[in-house]
């Protein structure tokens, strides 16, 4: 009978151990050039300065560094704050923030950047704009009409114009891998 069993057990085991893989959440995000995530993000307490990030740097409040739970290290993030539109580009060197709902965690100079310092938390957009230190998407404005134009005999009437902030790809990429 315990043959039988163990028999049986050792059968059904592969097979319940691929069922669970399959049901867990996957925690592999993509992480590809012009990637967005929105969440919350804060910034560094003071005792974290000056000991080492996850990938054996020194953590400066003059750099503009940042922490993320699975980016790479050295991966370079467009941070924009959603209140005031105001946005940075930091360096991914650190693993966390560990608190449920917080995407990044910032360095000081960053935090004042963004007009973060006041608040502590904020909501932000993070997009992903280079690899290995190396910027590959360029932000520009881009004007958009919200309106054609209107014809008149007497006059022309001007159309609204609204700024939409757009990206093209740097033009020289030494590292053509990421694409």
């Amino acid at each position: 009978m315990k043959k039988n069993f163990t028999v049986y057990f050792l059968s059904i085991f592969p097979i319940l151990c691929l069922l669970f893989a399959l049901l867990e959440p996957n925690q592999v995000r993509s992480q590809k050039l012009g990637d967005e995530d929105i969440g919350i993000a804060s910034f560094y307490s003071k005792s974290f300065y000056h000991k080492k990030t996850a990938n054996n740097e020194s953590l400066k409040k003059k750099e503009l560094t940042a922490a993320h739970k699975y980016l790479p290290f050295n991966c370079l993030i467009e941070v924009t704050n959603l209140k005031n539109k105001r946005s940075i580009i930091v360096r991914i060197n650190d693993r966390g923030p560990y608190r449920r709902g917080r995407i990044v965690d910032l360095t000081e100079i960053g935090a004042k950047k963004l007009g973060l310092k006041k608040e502590g938390l904020t909501r932000v957009r993070i997009k992903i704009v280079g690899f290995e230190k190396e910027l590959m998407l360029i932000p520009y404005d881009h004007i958009v009409m919200d309106s054609p134009p209107k014809f008149s005999r007497k006059f022309y009437q001007k159309t609204k114009l609204r700024f939409k902030k757009k990206y093209r790809l740097k033009k020289r990429i030494r590292h053509k891998k990421y694409f």
